[in-house]
């Protein structure tokens, strides 16, 4: 007897990745399926809809690793393209866009399917000084154009420091459905980005920008490839120390350090853009010798804990909601975990899979 293929595509869609990379192998029928593109569409939008199929991909002194969603068991080392140390620009659906510590090519990478997509080499625009110049990347997904995009933005100062204005500017995007970078339409960015991470959300990149004593959260809309700015909660700007831009149950936020890195605040954008929907949702004290937290990860499954990253020790903690309590994460097979973003199994093959790395 045989099952209607409505019924065995739908069985299908309820399995985890490995298991279905597996079945490719079944036979012809089932390995044009499961890479179609509908139904690689269909078990992501799945996965994301019932929280299943997650897991955290982190940093682990110079490599990169995978391990379980919510208890960090059972990580594996990820076979990624760097013979050297990496940082992860940006992660959506479960790719991420990697850097090398060399400053090698910026590279599209899939976990799930161990493949990955090399992009071309940006080259050096000639009317920058790039001894003064800062690089900031940052990725994502246009929803209208269905097209992952990587954004380079060069700041150039005027020579009075970074926290001096005004900033040149050239903002470069790379598609990767056409495989190439090309110069953005919009005008230049007033605030400079620092160092500070970047998160995608709400279709735009954000960064925590400032020049002068102005600080705001500058947003880059990958669909009309536009600069904007959203406001920060009304806090204590004389002891404020330090701010990082995060994402919590789909939504913005933003991590608030004072007193010398001590006391962290934890707010969240409820309605994208308002500036009366930010709402405070934790004050952490620093305890236990720890260090205030630099920016939250995600809540775990039961909700009764909060992942986070810790600044200056860079190693991820999870909190308990209760007790407020502070625990450094450490799982059976490691003791360092840096930089942990939550990737969801995505089984979208990258082109440059069988390419040797040089």
């Amino acid at each position: 007897m045989s099952f209607p293929v409505e019924i065995i595509i739908d069985i299908l869609l309820r399995l985890p990745a490995k298991s279905l990379i597996r079945f490719k192998s079944v036979c012809k029928s089932w390995y044009e399926l499961i890479n179609g593109v509908d139904f690689v569409n269909r078990h992501l939008e799945r996965s994301l809809a019932t929280q299943t199929n997650l897991h955290f991909v982190y940093n682990a002194h110079d490599t990169l690793c995978m391990a379980d969603f919510d208890s960090f068991n059972k990580p594996i080392e990820l076979n990624y393209p760097f013979r050297d140390s990496v940082m992860v620009v940006g992660s959506f659906n479960g790719l991420l866009c990697l850097q090398s510590s060399n400053q090698r090519p910026l590279v599209i990478y899939n976990p799930t399917t161990q493949t990955y997509k090399k992009l071309p080499l940006l080259g050096k625009s000639a009317s920058f000084d790039h001894l003064r110049s800062m690089w900031h990347f940052g990725f994502g997904y246009d929803s209208i154009a269905r097209d992952y995009k990587c954004v380079s933005v060069i700041q150039c100062g005027n020579g009075n420091g970074y926290r001096m204005g005004p900033f040149e500017n050239e903002v470069m995007v790379y598609s990767l459905k056409d495989d190439s970078w090309r110069k953005a339409r919009t005008p230049s960015v007033p605030f400079n980005f620092g160092y500070r991470r970047n998160v995608f959300v709400n279709d735009s990149i954000h960064w925590v920008g400032g020049v002068n004593e102005n600080v705001a959260i500058v947003a880059f809309d990958l669909r009309d490839e536009t600069f904007s700015t959203l406001p920060i909660p009304d806090c204590d700007s004389l002891n404020r120390r330090g701010m990082y831009v995060g994402i919590l149950d789909g939504c913005l936020c933003l991590s608030i350090s004072y007193n010398e890195l001590r006391d962290s605040d934890i707010w969240v954008m409820r309605e994208y853009g308002v500036a009366g929907s930010w709402t405070k949702l934790f004050s952490i004290a620093k305890r236990n010798g720890h260090d205030a937290v630099e920016r939250p990860v995600c809540y775990s499954i039961n909700l009764k804990e909060l992942f986070v990253h810790m600044s200056f020790i860079c190693e991820v903690a999870s909190i308990n909601l209760d007790t407020m309590e502070i625990s450094i994460v450490k799982g059976p097979d490691f003791n360092f975990c840096t930089n942990a973003h939550v990737c969801v199994e995505n089984l979208l093959m990258l082109e440059d899979r069988n390419c040797e790395w040089t």
